[in-house]
């Protein structure tokens, strides 16, 4: 049986849920991370972006992504990076990110998207204000079908 994790980080969209009933859940870290190393180990893992993180227009999101790779490391041992969320075309040799938009929830496929809010970052006077990443509002929201929950 093929079960296919999908990753996301903060989003999600319509294009991932068909019709039908779908349930939503959260899992503990330790139990995302178990899912994710399993899913890589069974070559099951398809990391996603809503944004062209490779394009140059999209730095403050790429910073944004890598911040949050960062804290699943250091807090959570979570080992997920840039590159899981590339593919290179055998063709031309070229690399894109892996759109949101490819992935639907069905069967027995998953999604996991990983949200977080920001705090304030210790800085002194003569920075402006600077936002990190609070480990403790690091989620993950399991989504699923229905039916591969019975």
């Amino acid at each position: 049986m093929s079960d296919n994790l999908f990753i996301s980080f903060w989003d999600i969209c319509l294009d991932n849920l068909p019709e039908g009933t779908f349930m939503h859940r959260r899992l503990s870290p330790a139990d995302a991370k178990r899912c994710i190393e399993q899913a890589r180990q069974e070559n099951r893992l398809l990391c996603l972006s809503n944004n062209d993180l490779l394009a140059p227009y999209k730095e403050r999101e790429r910073k944004n992504h890598e911040a949050l790779c960062d804290v699943l490391a250091e807090h959570f041992g979570i080992a997920l990076s840039l590159k899981d969320f590339v593919s290179k075309d055998e063709d031309d040799g070229l690399y894109t990110i892996n759109p949101l938009n490819c992935a639907q929830v069905h069967g027995h496929d998953r999604l996991l998207v990983i949200t977080c809010a920001y705090g304030m970052a210790e800085n002194d006077n003569d920075t402006p204000l600077k936002l990190k990443i609070e480990p403790t509002t690091v989620k993950f929201h399991l989504f699923e079908s229905k039916e591969n929950t019975n």
